[in-house]
């Protein structure tokens, strides 16, 4: 059973990356542009943040988790989520770019990083739940 447990997660954990990455190209996307057109980069990739997370919810929710949990429950435990992400993606971004001087792509690739641990933590505990599922961790 044990076997079992870890192969779903590896499973799980590769489609996150998948999604997660996909996400993170959105934001990098919207950021990029938005910079071209002259606007501030911590605006730019609050911008980009929030085109990933929606991208991202579609994603995680279908492929990664399989979610079987009504919407409007996840999506709100999402939007919780998402609020905690963006927090933490500003405050890194400001500290790896503002404050250590990093180039502004650096400093977003090590932020989403740092912050895509914290985010497959909280969805798989917390937001795409499965409720028929014989394994909760």
């Amino acid at each position: 059973m044990l076997k079992n447990i870890k192969a779903l997660d590896m499973r799980q954990i590769k489609k996150f990356i998948i999604g997660g990455g996909s996400a993170t190209l959105c934001h990098l996307g919207t950021m990029a542009f938005l910079i071209w057109l002259g606007i501030n980069a911590t605006i730019a990739t609050s911008a980009g943040m929030i085109v990933g997370a929606f991208y991202n919810y579609i994603f995680q929710y279908y492929y990664t988790f399989n979610s079987t949990q009504k919407h409007h429950k996840s999506f709100l435990k999402y939007i919780i989520t998402v609020s905690i992400y963006f927090i933490s993606n500003l405050l890194l971004f400001t500290l790896f770019h503002n404050v250590l001087q990093y180039e502004v792509f650096i400093s977003q690739i090590i932020t989403s990083g740092i912050v895509a641990v914290q985010n497959y933590i909280i969805y798989k505990k917390f937001v795409f739940l499965r409720e028929d599922a014989a394994y909760e961790a």
